[in-house]
């Protein structure tokens, strides 16, 4: 390169690389000229042709292990393969026994490796020796026979090898990027966190000076090295045999260590991967009516090694087509599949099918669809001969817990019967002159009766366990000589007689059974009598009728009353009533918005001149309104022999609940549970975390995934647009750029830190809908185990405190919310410290006394909390290893960001969505929205049209008639969004290259677009 505008950037433009991927300016349009290239390095269309030669040449960045590996491999040559893997993977050794199993153990696995720059001595001789075997040579690991002492291997251990991030770009090729993207180079947002390892070292220490030696079960190191077994490798080339040795970084090639004067070697035996254990992820609810039981909506097993180094998304599909997301509202999504989709970028469409785990559609109520709202219907041929007879068309409304709406309709012929058995389709439902999607609950004359049952010790045994089953059974054989149909459903409750008749009265049922002996310990509310009067009629079955506790029930409320100490006749009694009770042949329900209007409903047969209009309103909000809507989510990681871990994804949380005082269900926690349906979340999984250049290239492979589409877009085929969505895509939330990054000198000439788990990480997005807090959380998974190994042996807990420290340190610049941000200033004291203080006693805590007690006096961690009662975040500290985690209250190891805005109920789906997602920068298509998982696109499809054939409305399917302009604008939206803003934070080791890094993330995305957005 002779001229300057060809010489490699220097320290001080270097910053306008990384600032590349993210940049831009917000709405600009680029005229078609810049849409062109005429030079003799066309990169064709941007961004696609310039993203995708940022990764070419970010493969050749020295700490792109996986593209300097490829490269290598392609140029055949053996010195620079061995010198490659000799001079970039840092030696990790254990903290049990140093080397002493150098030979043959594992630890991260050659994949993983290959990743981050980590690996056993055993692991850097495999990756050379199959790098050489895919080049054409004869190869394999041996044992060499070295004298090489203990301290000689400690100062290689202890010697930090960390190529740099230093991806070689020039300043013409810089120009032309920022040419072909439009970008200035203004509108960097890179961020080197300030005074990071300072700050990390001054909480270190201060939770150090807190923590009594005695507490600390601090592991030495038991120093053993064989050096007469250190893997290197011997490969042949041309029929001779040469060397590679690759534990010591001063060895040169073709040589073996100087200490090996006799060459000599033995066979190194067969390699094995690191153990690999089943990782099992279960999505969970709890209801209204029974939230102390829970009921799993999903779950999949992986094997570990198939998600590290990947992405596992958690969305909940709305069950609506590309098409529909253009058209229909907010307010119109009525259900849900919930989803676990795996991402690897580097596997095929075929591959993640396999490994992705696709729920059944579900209500707001957690009640599968498929299941429940498909009653038997008549044949076609039947079905239109039957609608002709329909004389008279009747019908009723009972708003129920908000949203949900219940219509009972009733087509009849001429004579006054009710025509049974016609489909949900012929049924046309607008709520306030929006169509709405409904479902039959039922078509055919089929009684659905709730029993309900004390489980209180008072209760006879007749009543309980499998006696209880027994008489379900009797009765409900008994009731079905009247209505076969009929069906009797259990449920349990406590002694809490108003609360569950009034829950019970807000579900799909048309009678109730209450078999209880009067024993009640809440309180009549007089503002619920209108729910008590409406809702299905109640007969209370009285266990023990030679008891007064029934008549103070009557002081409050009308019911009829069964003395039920001889079951058989208490069945006779409950047929002779249930004979005489009318009920509904059509039940239909469906969710509707505006919960404070007042609204007209018009229910329509099709092809006919049959209509009714109904009037109702919702009753106010109320926690005791909640029907058995889910009030909790959860997410549970489980693994043999470890205990579960478990988070909280919306709603109520049973950590916080117990008997002294249970927790009150609440609309909140309702509302929290739709607003995480409407949002979603990713888990990303690793060994450490990747550098920084493999984690750039994966990004824009994920960005690449859109080009298809994209370009269809910007060539004006929106019918070619929509079916390249179809396909699916990849996505890759930008705020893991932050929040995984190796940490900061993890290998020093005193110790070397690596975590001997995996990390695992949650970040879920959860948009404003009931109130205008969007946010975003970023959540530490405790798998990663970190630990250390100090050189003389011991010090192992304080060092691995001092760098997991940088974690929290971290949490604390990226999110205003997070344990650091809370703990800070405040007086902290340890929990094994407490001993006998009667400040510390339950009575003085309050109602806070069982989070204490429970979260952080008890447990095996150390744990520090904040002694003023300001916040129950506290510092939890693995009293063997010192790993720190910084514990929210909701028992989370990370932080929360929130921005003030919401989604509308009248906005257009992916439109709605995209307003919101541009402020948090977390992308649409983390809520499944526009771009679905690759993994799920096939048996997704399925499902829709499955579900599609059971709702009340003809929904579009991929027909785009007189659509063109919806579509236009929701492919706008999408196209707009995937130029999304990233936000980096860093404290990588990045050299000189953090101008190079600034205007890089510039280039990948940010607040500009090739449309007017």
């Amino acid at each position: 390169m002779n001229s300057t505008s060809e010489t490699m950037l220097n320290d001080t433009s270097r910053r306008e690389f990384f600032k590349q991927i993210v940049l831009g300016g917000m709405g600009l349009y680029l005229s078609p000229l810049l849409l062109q290239s005429c030079s003799e390095d066309d990169l064709g269309k941007p961004p696609f042709g310039v993203w995708k030669d940022m990764i070419k040449v970010l493969e050749q960045s020295p700490d792109h292990f996986i593209g300097r590996r490829n490269a290598l491999v392609a140029s055949k040559n053996p010195e620079a393969m061995t010198n490659f893997v000799r001079e970039s993977f840092q030696i990790i050794p254990r903290q049990s026994d140093f080397l002493h199993q150098a030979a043959y153990g594992t630890i991260y696995g050659k994949q993983m490796a290959l990743r981050c720059g980590l690996a056993t001595p055993r692991e850097k001789a495999e990756i050379l020796k199959d790098m050489l075997v895919e080049a054409g040579y004869e190869a394999k690991v041996v044992l060499e026979e070295t004298n090489i002492t203990l301290d000689e291997a400690k100062a290689i251990v202890y010697q930090k090898i960390a190529p740099e991030f230093a991806p070689p770009i020039s300043k013409k090729k810089m120009r032309k990027w920022q040419s072909m993207l439009g970008v200035t180079n203004t509108q960097g947002h890179y961020t080197e966190i300030p005074n990071f390892i300072e700050n990390s070292e001054a909480l270190a220490t201060n939770l150090l000076n807190k923590i009594d030696k005695k507490y600390v079960r601090d592991v030495n190191v038991n120093f053993r090295f064989h050096n007469n077994a250190v893997p290197s490798v011997v490969f042949y080339e041309e029929g001779v045999e040469k060397y590679a040795h690759v534990f010591d970084p001063k060895v040169s090639f073709g040589n073996f260590h100087p200490t090996n004067k006799n060459k000599t070697f033995n066979e190194a035996g067969e390699y094995n991967d690191p153990l690999d254990e089943d990782i099992t992820i279960t999505l969970s609810c709890r209801k209204a009516l029974d939230h102390w039981n829970e009921t799993e909506l999903l779950s999949g097993t992986w094997k570990l090694s198939e998600l590290l180094g990947n992405q596992l998304q958690i969305q909940f599909l709305n069950n609506m087509s590309f098409e529909e997301q253009s058209v229909k509202t907010i307010s119109e999504i009525s259900s849900f599949t919930p989803c676990f989709a795996l991402q690897d970028i580097n596997k095929d469409t075929a591959y993640m099918e396999k490994r992705s785990v696709l729920g059944e559609p579900i209500t707001l109520e957690g009640v599968k669809i498929f299941e429940n709202y498909n009653p038997d219907s008549l044949p076609s041929n039947e079905e239109t001969s039957a609608i002709k007879k329909i004389h008279s068309f009747e019908g009723t409304v009972m708003p129920q817990a908000f949203p949900k709406v219940r219509l009972e309709l009733s087509p009849k012929d001429a004579q006054g019967n009710i025509i049974e058995g016609v489909s949900i389709s012929n049924f046309e439902i607008l709520d306030n002159d929006m169509h709405v999607t409904g479902w039959m609950n039922q078509n055919v004359l089929s009684p659905k009766v709730l029993l309900l049952y004390d489980t209180s010790a008072s209760m006879p045994v007749e009543y309980a366990g499998e006696q209880i089953k027994l008489f379900l059974k009797n009765t409900e054989d008994a009731i079905k000589v009247a209505y076969p149909r009929a069906k009797v459903i259990l449920q349990q409750t406590g002694s809490n007689i108003y609360t569950a008749l009034l829950k019970a009265k807000q579900l799909d049922v048309d009678l109730i059974l209450y078999a209880t002996d009067g024993d009640n310990n809440d309180l009549f509310d007089p503002s619920y009598t209108p729910i008590y009067e409406a809702g299905p009629p109640a007969i209370f079955l009285n266990v023990k009728p030679q008891g007064t506790v029934y008549q103070y029930l009557r002081d409050n409320m009308d019911f009829i009353e069964i003395s039920a100490d001889n079951q058989e006749l208490t069945i006779t009694e409950i047929t002779k009533i249930v004979e005489g009770l009318k009920f509904p042949t059509y039940v239909v329900t469906y969710n509707s918005f505006g919960e404070n209007e007042d609204h007209k409903v018009e229910v329509k047969i099709k092809d006919t001149t049959h209509k009714v209009n109904l009037n109702y309103k919702f009753p106010e909000p109320s926690d005791s309104l909640l029907g058995n809507r889910m009030v909790g989510l959860y997410l549970t990681l489980n693994r043999l022999g470890r205990n579960p871990i478990r988070r909280v994804l919306a709603g109520y949380e049973p950590h916080n609940d117990y008997y002294g005082n249970p927790t009150k269900l609440t609309r909140k926690m309702v509302d929290q549970v739709h607003e995480m349906f409407l949002g979603g979340a990713v888990m990303a999984f690793e060994r450490e975390a990747p550098t920084l250049s493999i984690q750039l290239t994966e990004y824009l492979q994920t960005l690449m995934s859109n080009q298809n589409w994209f370009e269809a877009y910007q060539n004006g085929d929106v019918k070619k647009a929509v079916e390249e969505l179809g396909k699916g895509g990849l996505s890759y939330p930008s705020i893991l750029l932050s929040m995984l990054q190796p940490i900061k000198n993890n290998v020093t000439e005193h110790a070397v830190t690596y975590p001997n788990g995996f990390r695992s990480c949650i970040v879920k997005f959860t948009p404003g809908y009931y109130n205008k807090e969007t946010k975003t959380s970023f959540d530490f998974l405790p798998t990663s185990e970190y630990q250390s190994v100090s050189r003389i042996g011991t010090g192992n807990f304080e060092e691995t405190l001092k760098k997991t420290a940088q974690l929290a340190i971290l949490e604390g610049h990226v999110f205003p919310d997070s344990a650091y941000a809370q703990l800070k200033e405040k007086p902290l004291l340890l929990n094994r410290e407490i001993g006998n203080d009667d400040q510390f006693s339950p009575g003085n805590l309050g109602n806070d006394g069982h989070y204490f007690g429970k979260q952080i006096f008890g447990g095996g961690p150390l744990k520090l909390f904040d002694t003023s009662w300001q916040v129950k975040s506290f510092w939890s500290i693995d009293t063997t290893k010192g790993e720190l985690y910084g514990i929210l209250p909701d028992q989370t190891g990370g932080g929360t960001r929130t921005t003030y805005e919401q989604l509308m109920e009248l906005d257009k789906v992916v439109e709605g969505y995209k307003v919101i997602l541009a402020k948090m920068k977390v992308g649409i298509t983390v809520t499944g929205l526009g771009n679905l998982p690759i993994g799920l696109v096939a048996t997704y499809s399925m499902t829709l049209v499955k579900l599609y054939a059971l709702a009340s409305q003809a929904l579009i399917l991929m027909n785009t008639t007189g659509m063109d302009e919806d579509l236009t604008l929701t492919l706008q939206a999408l196209a707009c969004d995937l130029y999304k803003e990233i936000l980096y934070d860093s404290f990588r080791d990045v050299g000189t290259f953090g101008d190079t890094i600034e205007n890089l993330i510039g280039a990948m995305g940010g607040d500009f677009s090739f449309f007017k957005c």
